[in-house]
């Protein structure tokens, strides 16, 4: 028989999986782990879902039983990576890790949330980091209070989202240079005339 609702079908069930708060989501770690689950937590921005991150997920998962998923708010975003992003707003970077296989559970993450709130609240089993993360060793020992144990994996794409926006933005700039050295004088022109 085939499970059809809840964090364990098939299917997305996008309302069960993404949890409204980190007290909801406490709740429902506490209770898969008093079921004996053992419990992955990741987070990011996964702003431009791309291969790198689907890999990651599934890695992430081997860890364990239920994977959790912390996400970045837009603002959470847009403070650190600045106003042009993110590309792919909150609400369809969440849908769209729900339609990936490994995650369980989803969780936005707020701009204002205290340091650490998701760790603490989920105290996981084990904690995936990629091998780029900022955690100085003395926070990954505090951390230690929290997780079960750190597992670091390399990153799963030798492209970043941010990378590949920069290249757009050269391409598109190689591209547009040669065509705008041939309209915008003319443009500039009209518009002296205008005036």
């Amino acid at each position: 028989m085939a499970i059809t609702s809840g964090i364990f079908s098939e299917d997305v069930n996008f309302e069960d999986r993404l949890q409204p708060s980190l007290d909801e989501l406490a709740k429902t770690v506490q209770h898969l782990k008093g079921i004996g689950l053992k419990i992955v937590l990741t987070s990011g921005s996964f702003d431009l879902i791309h291969l790198g991150h689907v890999k990651y997920l599934a890695k992430a998962k081997d860890e364990g039983d239920v994977l959790v998923v912390g996400v970045d708010s837009d603002d959470k975003i847009r403070r650190r990576k600045g106003e042009d992003r993110p590309l792919v707003p909150e609400q369809e970077r969440l849908e769209m890790l729900a339609h990936q296989r490994p995650v369980d559970l989803l969780y936005l993450k707020p701009e204002d949330e205290e340091r650490w709130g998701l760790i603490k609240a989920v105290e996981p089993d084990v904690l995936v980091l990629t091998a780029d993360h900022s955690y100085s060793d003395e926070d990954q020992a505090v951390l230690g209070d929290f997780v079960g144990e750190i597992a670091v994996l390399e990153r799963q794409a030798s492209v970043t989202t941010s990378e590949r926006i920069r290249q757009l933005y050269m391409h598109l700039g190689d591209r547009l240079g040669p065509k705008l050295a041939e309209v915008l004088p003319g443009l500039i022109d009209d518009i002296i005339r205008r005036e």
